[in-house]
């Protein structure tokens, strides 16, 4: 194998507490996905929940495969499964099956551990998944079309997450927040909703205090994109809906997307397959994801 062609490498892994290794996965994460991941783990979100296995050459990472723990609910039912993410090589080291080989660590390590391992790629990468027995699952698109009684919603602002009593109650309701979805659902999962509130969300956080939830939403193109619902009670649609609808009607927006997986209720929401600049890849060990879903868009890896 390739690999045995760079005899200085040293498989390493769990090392976010070890200065050296993590500024250099940082280094090497801004190089391939101008991602930071340090003002994550300053605030303490990057927990053990999100585990690198990595090959170092002395003190540089140059290749990494990163597992999220992850528990999903499949109609109603708890599920175990790892998204596998972060896969990167440096460009010096690349050819040299380097991440081939953080794979086979990797399922050896889980498969028999979880229900499901998946993930997503990009396009230069699609070839390369079906070889370690992961297949393609299309994702479904819903959007709804609301009618608004004229009625008003309950009072929502945005969320300052530079004020500290806001911070607060966005770190509390990811942390107690019910899953949104019982067909398809993701829990435990606030260490990825505050990587994405803390790095490309912050302008898109609001609350409704009458229920106190948060709500994460942008309006781009006439469509407001309901990103995630955070709410300790579990998240009334209805509710959340007529909260949105002032502003819906400030900026003409015609329709919801939902960035993860809604209960059906009422006879109004439409799903449809899209074509999307990534694609899912699932490895089942047991069971199945059901005919229409999409994961959770905050819950990606």
């Amino acid at each position: 194998m390739l690999i045995n062609e760079t005899k200085n490498l040293r498989l390493i892994s769990d090392y976010k507490n070890i200065n050296k290794y993590r500024s250099s996965f940082n280094e090497l994460a801004g190089e391939v996905f101008e991602i930071d991941f340090e003002p994550w783990y300053k605030a303490g979100f990057w927990n053990e929940r999100y585990v690198c296995y990595s090959y170092a050459a002395g003190d540089v990472v140059v290749s990494n495969i990163s597992v999220n723990k992850m528990d999903l609910i499949i109609n109603g039912e708890t599920k175990s499964a790892i998204q596998i993410g972060t896969v990167m090589t440096r460009s010096d080291y690349r050819k040299k099956g380097l991440s081939s080989a953080l794979m086979n660590i990797v399922l050896n390590e889980y498969t028999s551990k979880c229900d499901f391992i998946y993930l997503f790629a990009n396009e230069s990468a699609y070839g390369f998944y079906p070889g370690f027995g992961f297949k393609e699952l299309g994702e479904t698109s819903f959007a709804f079309k609301p009618e608004f009684s004229g009625m008003k919603g309950p009072a929502i602002r945005r969320l300052d997450i530079n004020n500290n009593k806001d911070y607060e109650i966005l770190k509390r309701l990811s942390f107690k927040s019910a899953p949104v979805s019982k067909k398809f659902g993701v829990m435990n999962y606030s260490h990825l909703i505050m990587f994405y509130c803390l790095s490309y969300y912050a302008d898109a956080i609001y609350y409704i205090d009458d229920i106190d939830a948060v709500v994460i939403y942008r309006i781009e193109n006439g469509s407001l994109y309901l990103y995630d619902i955070l709410c300790g009670n579990g998240a009334d649609l209805e509710i959340i809906i007529n909260a949105l609808s002032e502003d819906m009607r400030k900026t003409a927006a015609q329709k919801i997307v939902f960035m993860f997986t809604p209960d059906r209720f009422g006879q109004n929401i439409s799903g449809s397959r899209e074509e999307k600049d990534y694609k899912l890849f699932v490895r089942s060990a047991s069971g199945e994801f059901p005919d229409e879903f999409i994961v959770p868009r905050l819950s990606h890896a």
